[in-house]
């Protein structure tokens, strides 16, 4: 088993540039909201041995370096997640590395293992409750529980998990969700008994009054957005929503995986979805296993890459599109018409632009009422969106005069009433691990809080994107591994996952783009004692370039010293590849703790 070593909080620090005050990191790193080493973990996946039993010790460390940063990686990382990807070097050139197949991975060898992983120590320190039960309270209570808090949760559902209940089981299988959230209770010491499960999460104030007088210091309220969003055009309201056939796909969604709908409910009728972002693809691809046959129709337009383009993931619209799902684009609903009471179609212009110039956030779609068309179905599944309850935050006044939660974005402590915390989707939509950051920001908060410490000092940090290597070429990205359209139309999983060999192939395309010191594999592998140092003898060095020209991660420039040039090497950008030290022929450029004699030696031979 591989030694114990700094954890990334640590490494990130020592990437810090004294001028800038950013972190040097990968982009992959950059854009994951809970910034887990995803190279650190591609390089160790990359040295695993081919055989099983060796690998075994090694695969279950690197699971336990993820799951001490990320314990609901089974499921986030390893099915849903996949923002790195969007942000890797590799996308550019022959595809992103696949981080989610590798992490399941990963989590295929480790969840049997990890229901022998044993509980954090009792708790010895103060009483935090949790409002909901989704991934933001989740991880908010799982760091909290580290650091030796009581944690205890109030949840609306009969089980937690929040909006990861609503994902499809061909997407995330129900015993990997299970597994994956009762051993977190378990390691982290959520109490069954303090789990209270309340199907209308009752009467807010007295649930806080109750709390508070149960010797609760702190609440984090991450209730998300339980509802589904009504149907607008042009600011109002769209009229039908209560014809038979008109239902919303977020309660479709939730009565499927909780077993109430009959398997074959939409047999031979027409359904149509409106939306497009991954819910409504849930939705469609949902509504086909049920035997409908589904039109799912958009604002957006086909083109991801433009302002208005469709935001479902690639893999989501070409499953759908297989699976025998219509597409129609750039099309608002401005009616539903009905007829005897029953869902008859929808009335749909052509939307001509989605977003205002200003982006994402400036949703105005425009539409051409001269270009209509018609559709007819017999059920609308409305999917455009989700939203929080008003009502229950107005109660215990934590809204603002224009009825918003009234947060500090640094610390998520409300502005109204000191001691709570608001985080999660219901203060901001978005991806599963964007509401687990803001549950890791409040339990900072919560900590600094009770300690009567500076809840904002040193909590902003910025990060810079590490630039593409240069490569002499770029390995082909693997095929997902997916039954045919036809295998795949019921509810079973259908992506079959890496074997060990893919594993260790695919991860070996990761292009290492980030500092070595926030990584470290080779440390821990012991690879390396150290990170080398690097130096240049600036009296000897020619000022030729070689070394410039020969650098694949633009490491080194050439600057002017008195009345020459001297190469300077940028310590955050060095990989201590040595190819610079081989290249140099002033012999300017030592590696302490260098590499290797036969390394240096095959890199000569390169090079020659």
């Amino acid at each position: 088993m591989a030694k114990e070593i700094d954890k990334a909080a640590s490494r990130i620090e020592e990437v810090i540039d004294e001028a800038s005050g950013k972190a040097y990191l990968p982009p992959c790193q950059v854009r994951c909201p809970l910034k887990i080493d995803i190279q650190r973990n591609h390089v160790m996946i990359s040295c695993l041995p081919l055989d099983e039993r060796e690998a075994s010790s090694q695969i279950l460390k690197i699971g336990d370096e993820v799951y001490d940063q990320n314990p609901l990686f089974p499921i986030v990382c390893g099915y849903i997640c996949g923002l790195c990807e969007k942000e890797c070097n590799y996308k550019d050139q022959t595809g992103a590395v696949r981080r989610i197949q590798l992490l399941r991975f990963i989590a295929e060898h480790y969840l049997p293992y990890l229901k022998t992983k044993p509980s954090y120590p009792p708790p010895t320190r103060e009483k935090v409750a949790m409002v909901g039960g989704g991934p933001a309270s989740l991880m908010c209570a799982y760091t909290l529980s580290k650091k030796g808090y009581h944690v205890a949760m109030v949840e609306g559902r009969s089980d937690l998990g929040g909006a990861l209940r609503l994902i499809p089981r061909y997407r995330l299988p129900k015993n990997i969700l299970d597994d994956t959230v009762d051993n977190l209770v378990r390691i982290a010491r959520i109490d069954v008994k303090d789990v209270r499960f309340e199907p209308t999460m009752g009467d807010w104030a007295k649930t806080m009054d109750d709390l508070r007088k149960e010797g609760y210091r702190a609440i984090f309220i991450a209730t998300g957005t339980p509802f589904p969003r009504r149907l607008r055009f042009e600011g109002k309201l769209v009229g039908g929503a209560d014809l038979e056939g008109v239902m919303f796909g977020l309660n479709l969604l939730s009565d499927v995986n909780q077993g109430k709908v009959h398997p074959r409910l939409f047999e031979d009728r027409r359904v149509i979805v409106i939306g497009g972002g991954n819910v409504a693809f849930d939705t469609a691809r949902t509504a086909r296993r049920l035997g409908g046959k589904v039109t799912l129709v958009c604002l957006e337009n086909g083109d991801k890459s433009s302002k208005d383009g469709i935001p479902a993931d690639v893999e989501e619209i070409e499953g759908a599109t297989e699976e025998g799902v219509k597409i129609v684009y750039s099309r608002g609903v401005e009616e539903i018409i009905g007829e005897d009471g029953k869902f008859r179609k929808i009335k749909c212009p052509r939307c001509t632009s989605v977003y205002n110039d200003v982006g994402y956030r400036g949703f105005n779609p425009r539409f051409d009422k001269s270009d209509v068309i018609y559709l007819e179905g017999d059920v609308l599944l409305v999917t455009i969106g989700q939203t929080w309850p008003r009502t229950p935050f107005r109660q215990v006044g934590l809204l603002d005069e224009r009825d918003r939660i009234d947060v500090d974005p640094i610390t998520l402590m409300s502005n109204r009433q000191e001691g709570i915390f608001i985080g999660g989707d219901v203060r901001r939509v978005g991806f599963a691990a964007e509401a687990m950051k803001e549950g890791v920001i409040a339990a900072e908060s919560i900590d600094r809080y009770l300690k009567g410490e500076d809840l904002k000092k040193g909590r902003e940090k910025e990060y810079e994107k590490a630039g593409i290597p240069r490569a002499k070429e770029y390995k082909p990205q693997p095929e997902l591994k997916w039954s045919s359209a036809r295998e795949r139309i019921n509810f079973e999983p259908f992506e079959k996952g890496f074997t060990l060999e893919e594993a260790v192939e695919e991860s070996s395309r990761c292009l290492y783009c980030g500092p070595c010191k926030s990584c470290k594999a080779c440390v821990m592998l012991d690879l390396q004692i150290e990170i080398p140092d690097i130096e240049v003898n600036r009296d000897i060095c020619s000022g030729c370039g070689v070394c410039v020209l020969v650098c694949s991660y633009d490491a080194i420039k050439l600057e002017k010293s008195e009345d020459r040039a001297v190469a300077v090497i940028d310590d955050r950008r060095c990989k201590r590849c040595g190819v610079c030290v081989a290249a140099c022929p002033s012999a300017a450029i030592t590696l302490e703790h260098s590499v290797d004699e036969e390394v240096m030696a095959e890199i000569e031979s390169v090079l020659a």
